[in-house]
């Protein structure tokens, strides 16, 4: 999720939290006021300070239960993921923005419930007692959401939450002992320990950080995250898989700043005589998506392979069939959009055409397709464009096929989906390529499979 849809979403339920606190303070006010002090005839006086403090203690519980319950689609199925830190090796083995963001929102989001419930309840002010209420309060979003099918009972969300409640109350503990007059050395002692779970948390973040950019490559998204339990399942082949070692390619692809994107983004444009407006970009984390200045075209432009997606004038009309690939690849000429003498060339139908390449040429290998939309004015309406060309980086040596079936034995691969009693069947062994996080083309063995519900293919990482 994006930062600026956490803003949105925050803002949605801080209202609909204003709305209910207005109608819990009505309530209690009328209790206050009515029943305590005319009815009961009480003498304690209303603690402002308490009432402000719960108040913002109710609005944000309205702006967690919302964010985690409210604003999800319920689903028919239910799942859970008892494998703790899955998600962080999920998010190294992506090492994407998006991946490590939901990791540090889910901390994150339970900081002010360790800093708030100190300070809205005095008994809170030990620490067991906060932590317990943080544990129990996020095993609650958890279940319903596993019951609802809001969401996924996931060990990895207990723990983040639990860890900001902690970090949370470690923060405030800091203030609420400087206000302390009666603080003793002992309290100091306990307010250092109290910063180990920040301090544990900010060298192991800075520890990931520096790993991963002294890397040389980068990592694999589909590198297991937790290995599946193969003890019930049953696999069979009639390969017989190499045991030699080899050595193979690994390749890289051009990766683009934001200003290489923008100037490639103004010369699709120029095609149809406009060029970008720069006010209504939007910066994703792989990817900006820039408008035309009249609006009616925009264009995607992937940093990592150049990859690019164009969406032109909207045509009513059925597009222009039955062209060749040498008539499509002259039309996309005018995008410099550079296609090799021969590639696999299908007409779908209706005036879209699909090509797709996969071919090494020397020093290079070219991978992918590209989607487009012709008119009868033999103009383009819009093109996908996911061909890939990497050039040659470097040989590494990789493991054997047999040693690559082994891991998939050991269950040291990656599926959402649960291995149980599947009776799997190996069909095929291919060595193909895989972009990793970094913008190099690695090699990954395909096993092609049947039975079981795996899907058509797992993968397992080549380089040794």
């Amino acid at each position: 999720m994006r930062i600026s849809a956490v803003i949105q979403l925050a803002r949605q339920y801080i209202l609909l939290g204003i709305v209910g606190l207005v109608f819990a303070i009505s309530l209690f006010l009328f209790g206050y006021f009515v029943v305590y002090k005319k009815i009961l005839k009480g003498t304690k006086k209303l603690n402002i300070k308490k009432v402000a403090l719960f108040s913002i203690f109710f609005i944000y519980i309205v702006v967690v239960l919302g964010a985690t319950l409210i604003d999800r689609m319920s689903t028919e199925y239910s799942s859970i993921n008892m494998h703790l830190f899955s998600s962080y090796k999920e998010a190294w083995n992506n090492f994407s923005a998006e991946s490590w963001r939901n990791i540090i929102l889910n901390i994150l989001m339970f900081v002010p419930f360790g800093i708030l419930l100190p300070l809205t309840f005095k008994g809170c002010k030990k620490c067991w007692l906060t932590y317990l209420m943080g544990i129990f309060f996020t095993l609650f979003i958890e279940i319903i959401q596993l019951i609802s099918g809001r969401g996924i009972f996931e060990l990895d969300d207990i723990f983040n939450n639990a860890l900001g409640c902690i970090i949370g109350y470690g923060i405030v503990m800091i203030f609420l002992s400087y206000f302390d007059r009666e603080k003793k050395e002992g309290n100091n002692k306990k307010l250092i320990l109290f910063q180990i779970p920040l301090c544990i948390t900010v060298i192991a973040s800075s520890v990931i950080i520096m790993s991963y950019s002294r890397q040389e490559l980068g990592n694999l998204a589909c590198d297991y995250s937790y290995k599946q339990n193969m003890s019930k399942a049953k696999v069979t082949t009639d390969i017989k898989f190499k045991s030699k070692s080899e050595k193979a390619p690994v390749y890289k692809a051009v990766v683009v700043t934001k200003e290489e994107a923008l100037k490639v983004a103004n010369e699709i444009l120029s095609v149809v005589n406009t060029e970008v407006d720069e006010s209504q970009n939007d910066v994703y984390d792989d990817t900006i998506v820039f408008k035309s200045k009249d609006g009616e075209q925009s264009v995607w432009v992937y940093y990592t392979g150049l990859r690019t997606w164009y969406i032109g004038h909207f045509e009513e009309e059925s597009g222009q069939e039955n062209l060749t690939y040498d008539e499509v690849k002259a039309i996309l000429d005018d995008f410099n959009i550079e296609l090799p003498e021969k590639a696999d060339f299908t007409d779908e139908g209706d005036g879209r055409y699909t090509i797709s390449v996969d071919m090494i040429n020397d020093d290079e290998y070219i991978n992918g397709s590209l989607m487009c939309s012709i008119s009868r004015k033999n103009t383009v309406i819009d093109f996908t464009n996911n061909i890939i060309s990497y050039k040659k980086y470097k040989e590494y040596e990789i493991i054997s096929e047999k040693e690559a079936y082994e891991k998939l034995l050991n269950g040291e691969f990656n599926s959402y989906s649960s291995v149980d009693n599947s009776e799997i069947k190996i069909k095929d062994i291919d060595l193909i390529y895989e972009t990793d996080s970094k913008g190099f083309y690695q090699p990954v063995y395909s096993f092609t499979i049947e039975g079981g519900n795996l899907g058509e293919n797992i993968f397992i990482s080549a380089l040794k």
